[in-house]
């Protein structure tokens, strides 16, 4: 049977980027022709990595130069945006909030309205983040109608404002546009190393301490998924933006299974070398642990998407990855 993106134009904003490169590949092996937007691309890529760089019509620019982005679905005639251009570092957030919110509250808006000032016809799958529910501390899975709670830092209220904006647009414009709330998603390629996967493989291909600094204590229990679970959600949300009850909604995105920081790092160090190692964690003790699982049922419901990879497939895919072919820079 063919692929729903077989011949069709997709564009992918921060197509450079981790999510963005492995969504990139995906769409290239499911025959679609891909345009990817960044501001630059750097041969430590995932993207680059895997030789499919060249297999796009890639731009560089940026996602709030709304003339470009208009300029682009016109002239390649786009049938889908997926929208995953963002500043995603969330200890960076604090550091330049302005700019944060205009990457990611304001680029959002440059994509809509390019949308919109081009016939409102193209669909939009929006990456937004689980950080749209704030700091959560209760072991019950967060449903899609769990409403925004205080943030600990800048970069959530930034992806509130944009997931907001999204489904506004539907409601309102009739965009053709979906939100997915991803958590902790982590893979091969994965540079981002305030995270705690790519942080531990960091330390085992460096051959140095196993610490993980003090921002944690080891009990946050979160969700963690593999970046091929979530380029595979990004397409079932895809070709499924015109029916009942998935036009202008959010899914939740992840594995539902919550794993505690400690216990995914002591995976992580099984995965790569078959040797356990104790994690160190400098982080205040905390007396209410943060926990963060999200409810998935509505993703499996109308998007017929739930998780393929366990959490030991993934990891030992993952940590492979580190160990094989990246030089630890």
């Amino acid at each position: 049977m063919g692929s729903h993106w077989n011949g069709r134009t997709c564009l992918v904003t921060g197509a450079a980027g981790f999510g963005g490169s492995h969504l990139c590949s995906l769409l290239l092996s499911r025959g679609a022709s891909v345009i990817g937007l960044d501001r630059w691309y750097p041969l430590s890529s995932y993207l680059a990595h895997t030789g499919d760089l060249s297999k796009i019509d890639r731009v560089e620019g940026d996602v709030r130069d709304e003339g470009l982005l208009r300029q682009l679905l016109e002239r390649f005639d786009v049938d889908t945006v997926f929208h995953l251009a963002a500043q995603p570092i969330v200890p960076v957030s604090n550091q330049i909030p302005m700019e944060t919110f205009s990457i990611n509250a304001t680029g959002t808006m440059a994509v809509l309205e390019a949308i919109r000032a081009t016939g409102n016809k193209r669909g939009l799958v929006f990456a937004s983040s689980g950080a749209y529910y704030g700091a959560t501390s209760t072991n019950q899975a967060i449903m899609e109608t769990h409403p925004p709670l205080p943030a600990l830092n800048t970069y959530a209220p930034s992806k509130v404002a944009a997931d907001e904006m999204v489904r506004t647009y539907a409601r309102v414009f009739g965009t053709r546009a979906a939100v997915c709330r991803f958590m902790n998603t982590f893979g091969e390629g994965d540079t981002n190393f305030t995270r705690i996967v790519p942080r531990a493989a960091r330390n085992l291909v460096n051959g140095v301490e196993f610490d993980f600094g003090d921002r944690d204590d080891g009990s946050s229990c979160l969700d963690f998924l593999h970046v091929s679970d979530m380029s595979r959600a990004y397409l079932a949300l895809g070709e499924k933006l015109d029916l009942p009850g998935v036009h202008g909604e959010a899914f939740n995105i992840g594995s539902g299974k919550p794993t505690t920081t400690r216990e995914i790092t002591r995976l992580a160090s099984l995965a790569y070398d078959g040797k356990a190692r104790e994690p160190v964690f400098r982080g205040p003790i905390r007396t209410t642990p943060v926990i963060k699982s999200l409810d998935i049922s509505k993703a499996g419901r109308l998007l017929g998407w739930e998780p393929q990879l366990s959490m030991t497939d993934a990891l030992q895919r993952t940590m492979s990855w580190y160990r094989d072919s990246w030089n630890g820079r």
